[in-house]
């Protein structure tokens, strides 16, 4: 072969050898360019996500591709998850890599063929071989699957030169005559390498023996971990981002010297020729040999679909035909369907027959079908979906569109190569299932969840760099740097090159950051190693929601893997990759909201005994629009944001169509326009409609009153294209399309042929360019309707049940919340707020969620602290079979072994749940660790079967007296302090319920604060806004300053329903409110609001002491509320009792409430109290949460 000056590099680890290389696909391409290299190879560790990125990025670029892996093997069979050593023990450093788990072998795609076979080789390593983080492939895996590849000897980790480390020649030699066998005689090279590393030397005199004897044409190779030398810094510090350690570590993992980079062919012939002169020549050769692999890129537009089962004699069109008009007979309920329905189903039917996606219809279909039948909520439709009739008819959406003005096209456009995309919302607790059954059903091999990359972006490479420089002060510095940077904007930050490059468009905001690294050492050399840190993938995840389906087993067309925690298998490469080659993507999405409604309507079935089936209500009910109109939305899915609770005030609702505007309105580009307020003022005649030009009122009334005037959505601008400018229905989502892009070659075309097709139908420039003028600003601010009314149905529904199951629709919120305590503390201020008691949790009456009581909430035994699933069941199932419990022994004696346990004995007590039984909580916890040992070794005992001489006990009928006198147990008379005893309370649920220390000091508060707590925690506050706030200090968290040692604060404030929030008092303020800073003491908080990236801080300027009245809030009139059904004797003598045990100085007014009439009475002298905590507490407990209100 004749000598030749260039050379390609074949070993290369791109980022996608997650946190070991940063060969970045962009920068190898530019440089093999600027080199002049012909072709460049790719082989990362143990995976081939990055194919596709490399493929497409070198082609164009014109560089021939050259996909290859190193792949992990295992040192025997790879079912074998031992680890297995070839050496002796003094040999480990030598041996197998990993203490035995893996030996490394580059491999290389000859052809297309080849290229399958790796990602199939690749795959199965992943499935079968796994071991720790290692997917595994051996021997007998890869002479299945042999064809069109190439393969060398590998680099030290090989098996070859690690036989020879170890001084065993003899199977080095057996194990490269092994795999010269298995490749073919021209297909396995004896790949050598030079970084100057004793390592590489050591063996290889023995290794030009090897390949002399087996004549193995050589390969030279550098083992590239990144593209220029100048990176071997970065380079050092990602690998320590890997192991967690800092630069700062002598025993850290890191690669001696700097020459894993794309040398130039100059130094690698200086290197290689004269010692082994065909070893840069075989690079060439090899380039050569390697064809195209374009068959892996080729679109498949229809064929790789999923495929639908019909039954016999049908073909996936002819049934899609009569499901859907069978669909559309069911959805009028027998009655004629009209024309026009039956027309545009055969039209959608046409087109999507045309564009070959019947099948993929009957699947969704068969998918929500399947759903449906075992109880998985399903949502109404999301997404242009709502716009297709077929859709509607098959119940994939639950919208008419015909009804709503929703247009086929904006969905799956005739005129465009377009593929259908429906998304589906399930219940977010059995998004699972679907997986697993459309698995069942079409393939396990044909069905995938997808990947995502997780790059490290500006602040991750900030706070690694910080970490491997400064080890843990690093954290401190990455936060400070941080938090001088710019905000960000659409949840993207600047870029780090950007705050040093005068070019780049946000380079005058990063000022601030940009002096730190001038002016400081330390921050600039974290900016800089952050900048070699940026971009590398650091992991790889699953995407939220898409889900990949074919009609061909995926594994012979991409990588693929399978998740080691769960055995969910993963595509490996991101949807885009996928879909280009004609795998569909489907969006299975798991929805909380129809979590939350399946909960409400259970407590429904539970609380009153009535069956709802939300999806046949109509849009129609008073009762919605009312509490929209109130703005009472907290919780309504999509509405109840502060903002969106102006928006409908303003509006005052009045149907469906109000909401389904609201949703589109409600986003940052029709708000900055002022168009949602606009809708509201011409909604409610504080603006007139006026139109867009005299010549267009008529010809746009139909498309444009139901938004008074407004252009709101995009398929109103579709609509107006057809109408005005004789555009078809195509042509229209093509103009909607480009008119969004706001590309200024694409609008001037756009007018051009628009403003002629408005001249042919008469239309005057003026006319023209009015419309035009209002269209083009629009277009990009204009939503999707059809996406639009699918969510409002959901709004809608849960907006109905909270208007008219309010207890049920709380409980069901407060469930799906869990152990978020800001969440939880507004849900409950919203409870109070409405009127509903929340109860504490109780041993007879509690189950595992959160539970409606008639018009109260009962709070579940599962949320409190220490207390499972399993446990609450057990509970549970020993109320439903032995009966309620009468006592703490009753209940000792009942339980089964898993509840019988000190820990969670203890939480119940502290958490209230035994207070229904009449025991004090001190009493209780006194005695609880001897009780339970008292009857743990019998239950033991049971559990094995064991006789019993107590098995009769509990809830049999003879025997009964001997058992509670078996297990009574003497409970002391002692209750702890109010305070205590709501401190523990606190800490087993997370909230104070059956009382708050802030009691009775609610509206002295409330008197000298200005913002409240939820409306902190809700979002709306904007940046700079200046609060006052009040409330107990819950816990205080004491720094000191980096700079200075001074002291300085984190106190958590929490207000009466429990809400809390974070106040930073800094050195200055802190030194001068330090004495009041104390857990439990209620203070006042005058604050200024600081936003950075999208995180909101309270800084405090001041605190002081409230005024609570003369004995902390004694002389505030107490206000107590009755309804005058609750005026019983009984109740009157208990209400009289509290206020006569509790003199003091403060009157007391009570409101009698009888349906909306209320009379205010003003208690006797004889009646003043004094209010405490104490007091709130007897009055809760004598006559209920209520009478506070």
């Amino acid at each position: 072969m004749a000598k030749n000056s260039s050379f390609v590099h074949l070993h290369n680890h791109t980022e996608f050898s997650m946190l070991d290389g940063m060969a970045k696909v962009d920068l190898l391409a530019e440089e093999v360019v600027r080199q002049g290299m012909p072709a460049v190879g790719m082989t990362d560790h143990g995976n081939m996500f990055g194919s596709n990125a490399f493929y497409r990025r070198m082609v164009d670029a014109g560089v021939k591709p050259i996909i290859g892996i190193e792949a992990y093997m295992a040192p025997e069979s790879r079912f074998n998850k031992k680890r297995v050593l070839w050496g002796t023990p003094d040999q480990k450093g030598d041996d197998v890599s990993a203490s035995g788990a893996y030996l490394h072998q580059t491999m290389l795609a000859e052809n297309a063929t080849g290229l399958h076979n790796l990602f199939k080789l690749s795959s199965l390593a992943s499935y079968e071989g796994q071991l720790g983080k290692w997917p595994r492939m051996d021997a007998e895996l890869v002479a299945e699957h042999a064809d069109g590849i190439i393969a060398t000897t590998g680099c030290p980790s090989g098996d070859v030169q690690t036989r020879l480390r170890l001084g065993q020649y003899d199977q080095a030699l057996e194990a490269a005559a092994m795999w010269q066998d298995i490749y073919g005689k021209d297909n396995y090279f004896l790949e050598l390498m030079d970084h100057g590393l004793h390592i590489e030397r050591r063996v290889r005199e023995d290794l030009l023996r090897i390949g002399e004897a087996l004549d193995l044409p050589p390969l030279v190779t550098n083992d590239c971990h990144y593209v220029l030398e100048s990176q071997a810094p970065a380079h050092e510090a990602m690998l320590c981002v890997q192991t967690g350690k800092t630069l700062l570590d002598p025993d850290r993992f890191k690669f001696d010297g700097t020459d894993f980079y794309i040398k130039s062919a100059e130094k690698m012939r200086a290197t290689w020729d004269d010692m082994v002169p065909d070893g840069c020549d075989n690079t060439l050769w090899i380039a050569e040999r390697v064809g195209d692999y374009g068959e892996l890129w080729e679109e498949h537009p229809h064929d790789r679909m999923p495929i639908a089962t019909v039954p016999e004699g049908e073909t996936p069109t002819t049934w899609l035909r009569k499901e859907v008009h069978r669909g559309l007979e069911e959805r009028f309920e027998g009655k004629e369907v009209p024309e026009e329905y039956l027309k545009r189903a055969d039209y959608e039917i046409s087109v999507i027959d045309m564009k070959g996606y019947p099948s993929y219809f009957l699947i969704v279909a068969e998918l929500i079908k399947h759903a449906r039948s075992v109880g998985i909520r399903v949502g109404p439709g999301r997404g242009s979906a709502a716009g297709a009739l077929v859709a509607y008819a098959l119940t994939i959406t639950n919208i008419d569109p015909i009804e709503h003005g929703l247009l086929f096209e904006r969905f799956l456009n005739p005129e465009r190569p377009s593929a259908p995309d429906i998304d589906i919302d399930f219940d977010d607790r059995r998004r699972g299932e679907m997986l697993t059954y459309a698995a069942e059903n079409w393939g396990e091999d044909k069905i995938a969840q997808v990947i995502t990359f997780g790059t490290v972006k500006t602040k991750q490479a900030i706070k690694d760099a910080a970490k491997v420089n400064f080890g843990q002060p690093g954290f401190q510095m990455a936060d400070r740097i941080n938090a001088a940077l710019p905000p960000a904007i659409m949840a993207k930050d600047i870029p780090l090159a950007g705050i040093t490059d005068p070019e780049h468009e946000r380079y005058s905001e990063a000022t601030e950051v940009r002096s730190m690294i001038e002016t400081d050492p330390d921050v600039a050399k974290i900016y800089e190693t952050a900048r070699g840190l940026e971009g590398v993938v650091r992991q790889a995840g699953v995407h939220a929601c898409a889900v990949i389906m074919a009609s061909v087993p995926l594994m012979d067309h991409i990588p693929m893997w399978k998740r080691p925690a769960d055995g969910a298998l993963i595509t490996g490469w991101d949807y885009p990759a996928c879909e280009a080659i004609g795998l569909l993507k489907m969006d299975f999405l798991g929805l909380r909201n129809l979590t939350v409604i399946g909960d409400a309507i259970e407590n429904i079935q539970k609380n009153r005994g009535e069956t709802l089936d939300l999806e046949s209500l109509d849009t129609d009910d008073p009762n919605v629009y009312e509490l929209l109109s109130r703005g009472d939305t907290l919780g309504v899915f999509q509405l109840d944001s502060g903002g969106m609770q102006e928006l409908l005030k303003r509006m005052k609702p009045t149907g469906f169509n109000d909401i389904v505007a609201s949703l589109a309105l409600y986003r940052p580009g029709p708000m900055g326009v002022n168009a949602h307020w606009d809708y509201a003022d011409r909604k409610n005649g504080r603006k007139p409609i006026t139109p867009i030009h005299p010549e267009l009122e008529e010809p746009l009334r139909e498309i444009l009153d139901e938004t008074y005037g407004l252009i709101v959505y995009q398929e109103q601008i579709m609509r107006i294209s057809q109408k005005v400018a004789n555009y078809t229905a195509g042509e229209a989502d093509g103009f909607r399309k480009a008119m969004g892009k706001k590309k200024p070659e694409v609008l001037a075309q756009q007018y051009e042929k628009f403003s002629q097709g408005m001249f042919d139908n008469g239309y005057t420039k003026s006319a023209v360019d009015a419309l035009w003028g209002t269209i083009e600003p629009f277009a990009s601010y204009a939503f999707n309707k059809s996406h639009a009314a699918g969510y409002a149905l959901v709004s809608y529904w849960t907006a109905y049940l909270k208007a008219n199951y309010a207890s049920e629709y709380m409980a069901a919120l407060l469930t799906s919340v869990g152990d978020k305590k800001d969440k939880s503390a507004i849900y409950l201020a919203d409870c109070r707020h409405l009127g509903i008691s929340v109860l504490p949790p109780d041993i007879n009456e509690s189950e595992e969620n959160f539970l409606a009581v008639d018009k109260d909430i009962r709070y579940g035994l599962a949320a409190i602290r220490n207390v499972g699933v399993e446990v609450v069941e057990s509970i549970m199932e020993t109320r439903r079979t032995k009966g309620a419990f009468t006592s703490f022994s009753d209940y000792l004696d009942k339980i089964d072994l898993l509840p019988c346990n000190k820990r969670i004995t203890e939480s119940l007590i502290k958490g209230g749940a035994f207070d229904s039984l009449g025991h004090p909580r001190k009493g209780l916890l006194l005695v609880s660790d001897n009780a339970v040992d008292s009857v743990l070794t019998t239950k033991k005992a049971a559990d094995k079967g064991q006789f019993d001489l107590f098995s009769s006990f509990g809830g049999s009928d003879d025997g009964g007296d001997s058992a509670a006198n078996a297990f009574t147990i003497e409970i002391p008379d002692e209750e702890w302090e109010k305070k205590h005893k709501l401190a523990l309370e606190r800490e087993m649920l997370g909230l104070y319920v059956s009382g708050h220390p802030l009691d009775g000091f609610e509206e002295a508060l409330d008197a000298q604060t200005d913002t409240s707590m939820p409306t902190i925690l809700g979002g709306e506050m904007r940046h700079g806004d200046q609060v006052t706030i009040g409330g107990i200090i819950s816990s205080v968290d004491r720094r000191y300053s980096k700079k200075d040692g001074s002291p300085w604060a984190i106190v958590t404030l929490e207000d009466h329903h429990g809400a809390q929030v974070e106040v930073l008092l800094f050195n200055k303020v802190y030194a001068l409110v330090a004495p009041q800073i104390v857990e439990d003491n209620i203070i006042l908080v005058k604050a200024h609001v600081s936003i950075r990236d999208e995180r909101m801080s309270l800084f405090g300027d001041d605190v002081r002491v409230p005024e609570l009245g003369p004995g902390n809030g004694a002389g505030l009139p107490l206000r107590l509320t009755l309804r005058t059904d609750q005026c019983t004797m009984d109740n009157i003598r208990k209400l009289k009792q509290v206020l006569t045990n509790n003199p003091g100085d403060s009157d007391v007014y009570l409101n009698l409430v009888n349906g909306d009439h209320s009379q205010l009475m003003v208690l006797g002298d004889h009646l003043r109290v004094e209010r405490s905590g104490s007091l709130m507490g007897d009055l809760k407990a004598a006559m209920g949460a209520g009478v506070l209100g």
